[in-house]
């Protein structure tokens, strides 16, 4: 597998969230990641998880270490967010109602995943798998709102989705302010 250039995706959300908080300051506010994590605080949050990071995820934040308002209307969790917090407790809590009440029959078992995205004033989260096979040296994301929305194989496929997502949107929030 090559070495993925997560300076490089991440300049390039970067990028189409710039241009979001330019066109639609109001809705999409200017945002960045956080600096890249150490490998002390990668390891202080496996340790409040109690178990290692996925290893994709862990390379991305090492480049950025989490990211509020990164796409959609939520925060990509960092190292500080892991285990514990606000968006910790939000996102926990989406995956248990959806477990709770959503069709699970396909889905991995709840103790199996954690939240890496949580959107704030939704209940939209994203969470990565713990278990199941790599792909490409990842494990499995899934989106969460009300229903399964999405699978992707990997961080590394999540985040170009989501990079996708961001573009999307930028698309018809610049087709909006034309008409």
């Amino acid at each position: 597998m090559d070495e993925i250039r997560w300076n490089v995706l991440l300049g390039q959300l970067g990028i189409v969230t710039t241009q979001l908080a330019q066109v639609a300051p109001a809705v999409y506010p200017l945002s960045a990641p956080g600096m890249g994590a150490n490998d002390e605080t990668l390891a202080g949050a496996e340790r409040r998880l109690g178990h290692p990071l996925d290893p994709q995820y862990r390379q991305l934040l090492g480049y950025g270490d989490g990211w509020p308002a990164a796409f959609l209307d939520g925060d990509m969790l960092g190292t500080r967010d892991l285990g514990h917090g606000p968006l910790w407790d939000r996102g926990v809590t989406a995956l248990d109602l959806f477990y709770e009440s959503g069709p699970v029959d396909e889905l991995p078992d709840r103790a199996q995943l954690y939240p890496i995205f949580v959107a704030p004033y939704q209940q939209d989260v994203m969470a990565l798998r713990l278990d199941g096979p790599l792909t490409n040296g990842g494990h499995e994301v899934l989106w969460f709102a009300n229903e399964l929305v999405d699978r992707w194989p990997n961080v590394h496929e999540w985040w170009l989705g989501c990079t996708e997502i961001a573009r999307q949107t930028l698309a018809y929030v610049v087709r909006q302010q034309q008409q």
